[in-house]
Order: C-alpha cells, then structure tokens, then sequence
C-alpha cells in the first residue's frame, strides 16, 4: 500500500534525507519524485520565562542540581534503555545528576525495575505522559535534553529542545541536521558513548550554554512559516 501510494502520487514529501534514501531504497523512487521538508516547531511557545527551582522542587531535585530530560515513547526505537544504562557512569562524576524522563509506553515498567537495579532509581524520576505546558517547563529548566534513539526518521524533540534553548545530545542514526560540537553532540547508540556526551556537557556549562544558543538559531529555519513556504512550493511546481 506505502509502494502504490507513493507509485501514484506525482510527489512524494519526507521529512528528512535519511527517510528519503530509506525510501528510495525500499520502494526504488526516483530521486526527482522525492521531496524532504522537514517538520516544524513553533518557537514563540518556549520564550515563556520559567524558574528552574519551580519545577525541580516538586520532585525532589535540588536546584543546583544537572539535569538530562528524555523526552519520547518508552520504546525500543527512542532507547530510553540506553540512557539509563548510562546513568551509572555519568554519577560517578556528578554524584547529585538527576536524570527525568517524560513520556509513556510498554518499557516504563522495566525501566523503573532496571533502575532498582542498577541502584539508580533515587537520580531517575519516571513522570509518564505530561500535557504540553509541563512538557515546556521542563524543556526550560533541564540542563540537557538526550535523544538516544535506535532509529530516528527527524526527531521534533531536538527542534523542541533548540526552541527551548537546550543543547542536545543525539546518536549517529539520523539527525543529519546536527552539527557535532555546534548546535549538539553526536554519539553512538551505546551507554558508554551516551554517558560521555552527559559528562561532556555536565563539565562545561559555559559550552553547554552556547550549544543551546546555536540550536536555538538553528530552530529558526524550521519554523512552521518557513516549512509552509517550501510546502506550498511543492504544490506549485507540481500545478506549474
């Protein structure tokens, strides 16, 4: 059914030039059917101000205290599992990190358990499904916002964390628009490569700031105005 509605369509849209070679490759497209346009974030929705100690007391965190924000489905594809396999690590060197993870999803239970394991369970906090206000809070008072997905067709929790102005850490398996060492990280799909990107930015906040700062730039482009524009390109071309 994807294959006929592509074969039918007199244009194809994807979000990002890793689907569009996905694509390509699995249903054999022609390169001119394709077009990516990336999705969108409305930035004006993260310039609330937001105090930090506001949205950490609730919890238990201490304010000065780093925190690293999942954001996502508790899934084998967003690799909650790999963050947390990386929190050992990152305590060793930052003994008061807190680690929040927002979302819901048929891992949440292990995870929670994997934490009592792993003797972690007191630097995690599991808050499930949250509404879109406290989704921004906590995008405005974190440290870092983590993006350890397996398979990551575009990723709207970076653009959200750029909007937010937060750096990012993400893996290899998508992202093609981060720019390691500018507007995030990149790293491997593996704990030991995703605590180093914790402690990377947990030991220089100054960096970590200015990272922020460049997503944040970075988000402009993908503001819903600009991908509108390129969509309704699309449609002229295809009318002209």
């Amino acid at each position: 059914m994807e294959w006929y509605g592509g074969f039918v369509a007199d244009k194809i849209i994807t979000t990002s030039q890793t689907l569009k070679e996905e694509i390509k490759r699995i249903y054999k497209f022609e390169d001119w059917k394709i077009a990516v346009i990336p999705n969108g974030v409305s930035l004006h929705k993260f310039d609330v101000p937001v105090d930090p100690w506001e949205v950490k007391k609730w919890f238990g965190i201490g304010v000065w205290d780093p925190v690293c924000l999942f954001v996502g489905r508790m899934v084998v594809q967003k690799g909650p599992d790999l963050l947390l396999e990386a929190i050992p690590s990152v305590l060793k060197d930052f003994t008061n990190a807190k680690f929040v993870f927002l979302g819901d999803g048929y891992m949440r239970s292990w995870l929670e358990r994997r934490a009592w394991e792993l003797g972690v369970s007191h630097a995690t906090r599991f808050l499930g499904y949250v509404p879109e206000d406290i989704l921004m809070r906590w995008y405005k008072a974190c440290d870092v916002v983590c993006i350890p997905s397996r398979n990551e067709p575009f990723g709207i929790v970076a653009l959200e964390a750029w909007a937010a102005r937060k750096p990012i850490i993400v893996t290899q398996n998508g992202f093609e628009y981060v720019k390691h060492g500018v507007n995030g990280l990149r790293v491997y799909d593996n704990p030991q490569s995703i605590s180093w990107g914790v402690k990377e930015l947990f030991s220089n906040f100054e960096h970590a700031r200015k990272i922020g700062e460049n997503g944040r730039e970075t988000a402009e482009f993908f503001s819903w105005n600009n991908v509108a524009r390129m969509t309704l390109a699309i449609y002229n071309e295809i009318l002209a």
